[in-house]
């Protein structure tokens, strides 16, 4: 068996048994939603719980229904959680990197896929009314944004893509990630703005329309000041942005978050190979270096804990913290690691379009995660509402291990 060969089958054989052992793993919590999705259709209509729902609490009418639908049949999700991070997910980012799905392109983004902190995983794919609200609208978003880079567009793909529409638009979160990278992809790309492409956009805005027009989300809203957040309506919008960015400061003092770690490294290989050398990009790579450093060097903060906590503080902002110097230090640092990567790319990416395509997606991760702020539910959503800025920072990842690839082909 040549070298090659010998790669693909290894490949294969650890994409088989991560996917495998995540179908063992995956079971319905008893205390938490699952509890709750799984049981209330013993007393009450599907049609009617729905028709409730949509008027006095959400507009995510279609992934409810098939929540309700299938959620007590244990084989579905067993085989659609890893069959969404792989024939969806995976591959999808796969298609969208490099324009088909490739071996390599889809280990990569699995195995990145599986590393993300843990936290957020267990809250958004392997959480089984997480998968519902989390990892199936993003595999279907993703896989209709790779499906509008195709180069052959199927009349069944396209059917099948309008399809998912119906489902992926109907979180807010997920819709904003696809209509905002979709109009990117329609700005860059000429050979993208197609009749069927405009379609499956003007259908997602339909659907998302729907989603935030619904007459619960306001009385949901109400609701949940009182219950989470009291004093939530008295705050200003700059408060509330203040907020959004504690989520997103989060993100980033998370140890060993390896999704971004992963990005920001080979950013920085290609910053020292191709990129133009200035003052503010070598403050930037310093601080870029120094960020992946105590990210890396903290094992869940015993290392180094005094020195590293002042610049990766893991605590949430609250009454006892908000005084805390180490908090602001902390804020600062995360600041200027954002600040930082964007003068990175703008100094390394000489490609237009792929530097398009990577700064849109770090700044959608980024707004995506800001705009939680504005939801009274910020922090009882847990990790979970991370979960799109780690697949941004996976995507980046391969769009710019394919852009290396692609360098090195025509330099030989």
């Amino acid at each position: 068996m040549s070298v090659n060969k010998y790669c693909k089958f290894f490949m294969f054989f650890t994409i088989m048994l991560l996917l495998f052992l995540l179908s063992l793993s995956v079971h319905l919590d008893l205390v938490t939603d699952d509890h709750y999705f799984s049981t209330i259709t013993q007393n009450v209509n599907i049609i009617d719980q729905l028709i409730s729902r949509y008027q006095v609490w959400t507009g995510r009418i279609p992934l409810e229904a098939i929540m309700l639908y299938t959620i007590n049949y244990s084989f579905f999700w067993k085989i659609a959680v890893p069959a969404c991070l792989l024939l969806l997910l995976s591959t999808s980012i796969s298609r969208l990197v490099c324009k088909k799905v490739t071996l390599l392109y889809t280990f990569m983004a699995l195995l990145l896929l599986f590393i993300i902190p843990s936290m957020i995983n267990t809250n958004a794919a392997w959480w089984v009314t997480g998968f519902y609200i989390y990892l199936l609208p993003v595999s279907l978003a993703t896989y209709a944004l790779s499906f509008l880079l195709a180069d052959q567009q199927h009349k069944i793909e396209f059917f099948l893509v309008c399809l998912t529409t119906c489902i992926f638009a109907y979180t807010e979160q997920v819709g904003i990630y696809f209509l905002f990278i979709a109009f990117i992809i329609f700005c860059i790309y000429k050979r993208a703005r197609s009749y069927k492409n405009f379609c499956v956009y003007i259908l997602t805005c339909i659907n998302f329309l729907i989603l935030i027009t619904a007459p619960g989300n306001y009385i949901r809203f109400s609701q949940e000041i009182w219950r989470c957040f009291p004093d939530y309506s008295y705050y200003s919008f700059i408060q509330k942005l203040c907020f959004g960015f504690d989520k997103l400061h989060q993100i980033f003092v998370f140890y060993w978050n390896i999704p971004l770690v992963a990005f920001i490294c080979i950013l920085v290989v290609l910053y020292a190979l191709y990129g133009v050398k200035s003052l503010a990009s070598h403050i930037s790579i310093g601080t870029v270096i120094g960020y992946v450093s105590f990210s890396l060097l903290q094992w869940n903060g015993r290392s180094f804990p005094q020195f590293g906590n002042n610049f990766l503080n893991t605590n949430l902002l609250n009454a006892e913290k908000w005084v805390s110097a180490s908090m602001y230090v902390s804020y600062f640092f995360v600041m200027m690691v954002v600040i930082s990567l964007i003068i990175l790319m703008i100094s390394t990416l000489k490609n237009n379009l792929v530097l398009l395509m990577v700064l849109s997606l770090f700044l959608l991760g980024i707004f995506d995660t800001l705009l939680i702020g504005f939801s009274p539910t910020i922090y009882v959503s847990n990790f979970r509402v991370d979960y799109v800025f780690e697949v941004c920072c996976i995507i980046n990842f391969l769009l710019l291990m394919h852009y290396l690839f692609q360098i090195n082909q025509q330099n030989q």
